[in-house]
């Protein structure tokens, strides 16, 4: 679990010691989530935090984190659950939390939600409990609190009001219609003492908690990487003039029946076999009918299942942001030296304009940062005398255009290098076969 991009990017170094921070959205946005992550990294620094619950009961908060891979058992860390905040017991309550404020001298205090308690004690005693009471304790202790406020859904409106203006930080988490899915974006309308670079930030969660989505930056200095590695068909590797290299990316580019997922498959699993890392990932196809497609052309999946991984992903059944973080998790826990997308048109349909060039810009990014080869496909319609306008065309290190002619009634494939950086390539349209042992050039 960590919350390193938020920290360093969103708000730098965190939230100020000292300050009330106000987590707002609307039920299953993530704030508890959100608490419960920054709470754990914070004990783990050997910081003390405090955490008070009105909706779930210990038993259930410490079941749901370790699901999430956080173990609250930690001497630095206690648990409140108070369910019954009536205006009878709201003054008892309050003192509970309290004293055990002055007795703990927690770093960080976590209140979820304020909601009840503000509703408890009703308009007039808001902003004496906000600023006065709790405000008392952060700033005598050197503490920072986050406190968790539901806003109800389709309101824009927060409580009675007065908290979000008491508050030294406010972080709103919000759904988003979109398309078919609803995607969860935070927006921090107020940080004092914090220069936010970005007002809003995409996110989602998963089972590993949230992640915020972001591109990484550009590093200029980029190491130059000599290594190659091979296509999976001993022929383009001639063409090539051996084959890929790491760090690149390849676009296989042609029409449907061409063998560009014969390519990939043949990419994968020849490095597999030579014991690289290597991932194949397909939006189109099953992963039965890829290693189906692999024991017809004579490749035993079984020999190389340790290095080899395929994925079946299906890109409109997630938000863009969700497939990105999904890919990027794929690839962080898996180290491969290989990567092969099938296909690149499926993301396109599923994908706005700006979606779309965030994905390749963290593509290239990523296989230059990791030294990657990677190779994806693009479904072609109508003639070769163009390539779609896309953003991945242009970043692309390789370009391999496959097409097919037909002449008296017979069909022939054909095969182009049309763009190769840095390497020598031929310049020839070979004609191939797709046979039962894969592609054959001649």
């Amino acid at each position: 679990m960590t919350l390193k991009f938020f920290k360093e990017e969103i708000v730098p170094g965190g939230f100020p010691e000292g300050s009330l921070v106000l987590l707002v959205g609307e039920p299953g946005t993530g704030k508890t989530i959100f608490a419960a992550t920054y709470s754990y990294e914070e004990i783990n620094k050997g910081r003390k935090v405090l955490f008070v619950s009105l909706n779930e009961t210990s038993s259930d908060f410490h079941a749901n984190m370790e699901k999430l891979g956080m173990k609250f058992d930690n001497e630095n860390f206690r648990y409140i659950d108070l369910f019954t905040v009536s205006k009878d017991a709201i003054e008892a309550q309050l003192e509970v939390i309290y004293k055990e404020i002055e007795n703990f001298k927690p770093n960080l205090i976590v209140i979820d939600s304020i909601t009840a308690i503000t509703s408890a004690i009703g308009f007039e005693n808001v902003r004496a409990f906000l600023h006065g009471s709790i405000g008392r304790f952060v700033k005598a202790f050197g503490s920072t609190a986050i406190l968790i406020a539901e806003k109800p859904v389709g309101k824009e409106e927060l409580g009675f009001g007065v908290e979000e203006f008491v508050a030294d930080g406010v972080l709103v988490f919000r759904y988003i219609k979109y398309g078919e899915h609803y995607r969860r974006v935070l927006e921090i309308p107020k940080m004092r003492g914090k220069r936010i670079r970005k007002p809003q930030y995409e996110y989602t969660i998963t089972d590993r908690g949230i992640i915020f989505l972001e591109v990484p930056r550009l590093e200029r200095k980029e190491e130059l990487v000599f290594e190659k590695v091979s296509s999976g068909i001993k022929k383009l590797d001639e063409i090539l003039n051996g084959g890929f290299y790491k760090g690149s990316i390849t676009l296989i580019a042609g029409h449907t029946g061409t063998g560009k997922t014969t390519m990939g498959i043949f990419f994968t699993y020849k490095n597999a076999a030579e014991g690289k890392r290597a991932v194949l990932l397909t939006f189109e196809e099953s992963k039965s009918s890829i290693l189906r497609a692999m024991r017809n052309y004579g490749l035993n999946y079984e020999d190389v299942e340790d290095n080899l991984i395929v994925e079946s992903l299906i890109p409109e059944a997630h938000s863009p942001v969700e497939f990105f973080v999904k890919i990027s998790q794929i690839i962080e826990d898996v180290q491969p030296e290989v990567v092969f997308i099938d296909s690149f048109s499926a993301i396109q349909e599923h994908m706005d304009e700006e979606e779309l060039r965030k994905m390749i810009r963290y593509l290239q990014l990523t296989v230059k940062r990791k030294k990657i080869a990677l190779c994806t496909t693009l479904n072609l319609a109508g003639d070769m005398k163009s390539l779609p306008a896309t953003n991945l065309s242009t970043l692309a290190d390789n370009i391999i255009l496959l097409w097919t002619e037909i002449k008296e009634e017979a069909m022939s494939r054909r095969l182009l290098i049309l763009k190769t950086r840095a390497s020598n390539h031929s310049r020839k349209v070979y004609s191939y076969e797709i046979t039962d042992r894969g592609i054959e050039i001649r």
